[in-house]
């Protein structure tokens, strides 16, 4: 896939990333990693720095978390992001990730390039806050 496939997938795509605009984006486009995984295969393990902020371009993935009351999971699809508390919060990853399809595309944004990022943007940082509070409230009304 070519860096401008990725500007507009991430513009259209990636709800927190929408007020970038397409200039801000390709800054960081060139920067990404693409990795292809298949059903079953593990994408970032719970307790790993992680080094990258993921989106989810083409398939499925299970977010795999502990609790007190056992384990729970969460479904992130095609638009989804993981990886962000590591990079905020200077923490391990709270979840283990493991992709659900076949041919599940993952685009990684590289921590100096995600910095980049709240630097063009300081709004990205109050959006990704926003979403993580939400996925911590769903988990938690599933415990």
């Amino acid at each position: 896939m070519a860096p401008f496939d990725d500007t507009i997938f991430l513009k259209q795509s990636v709800e927190v990333l929408s007020f970038f605009n397409e200039d801000q984006l390709r800054r960081v486009t060139p920067d990404i990693e693409r990795s292809s995984y298949n059903n079953g295969q593990t994408v970032l393990l719970r307790g790993e720095i992680s080094s990258a902020f993921y989106i989810i371009k083409k398939g499925k993935v299970a977010a795999n978390y502990k609790s007190k009351t056992g384990a729970l999971a969460m479904e992130l699809k095609a638009g989804d992001f993981f990886g962000e508390i590591s990079l905020l919060e200077d923490m391990p990853s709270d979840a283990s990730i493991k992709a659900t399809e076949d041919d599940t595309v993952i685009l990684m944004i590289p921590s100096a390039s995600f910095r980049k990022m709240l630097e063009m943007q300081p709004m990205l940082k109050n959006s990704l806050n926003m979403k993580v509070a939400e996925r911590r409230k769903s988990l938690s009304s599933k415990a």
